[in-house]
């Protein structure tokens, strides 16, 4: 079984429901939107569709991991995630408001493939930066002409700068 279904395929299934639980494995040129995604391992995907007059929904629970560069050594950092979602296809060319929530699509010659989806969920959860456990246990990363400093450490360090004004209110 795959990720992609014709609707009247799909619509074999109303009566007695719809569940899957396939791996995936998504090439890496899929995400291409985001360089920073250096590999993709398996993933993992559960799901149900729920038949409705008007609609179909599948309930989609991702599981996998993705390599991302640490953002202060830019070492490999193996990211698992574990995502949530739900995609919503219109079987008919009604007014999407009729149905709620933000991930309502049409149907496009009657087929629908959750590959982009699942990359969609994937780019999307991504976080900002993470940080290796390696450069988390260092206390003292530097290099030619700069210290990586904390919250507290920044705190008690006057700018070299700013020093000198010191002086001037001294009693």
């Amino acid at each position: 079984m795959s990720l992609s279904w014709s609707v009247p395929e799909l619509m074999q299934f109303r009566e007695e429901g719809l569940s899957f639980h396939e791996e995936v494995v998504l090439p890496l040129e899929l995400f291409r939107a985001d360089p920073e995604i250096r590999s993709v391992a398996p993933v993992d995907v559960k799901g149900v569709v729920e038949f409705s007059k008007r609609s179909l929904t599948f309930h989609l629970q991702l599981a996998g991991k993705i390599v991302l560069p640490c953002a202060v050594t830019l070492e490999d950092v193996d990211y698992p995630f574990q995502i949530n979602t739900a995609e919503t296809f219109l079987l008919s060319a009604g007014n999407e408001n009729e149905i709620e929530g933000d991930f309502v699509h049409r149907l496009e010659d009657e087929q629908i493939d959750l590959i982009p989806y699942l990359v969609e969920a994937i780019l999307v959860e991504k976080p900002m930066r993470v940080v290796s456990e390696k450069a988390r246990a260092e206390s003292h990363l530097s290099g030619n002409g700069w210290t990586l400093v904390n919250e507290e450490t920044s705190k008690q360090q006057i700018d070299p700068r700013l020093e000198k004004l010191k002086k001037f209110f001294d009693d």
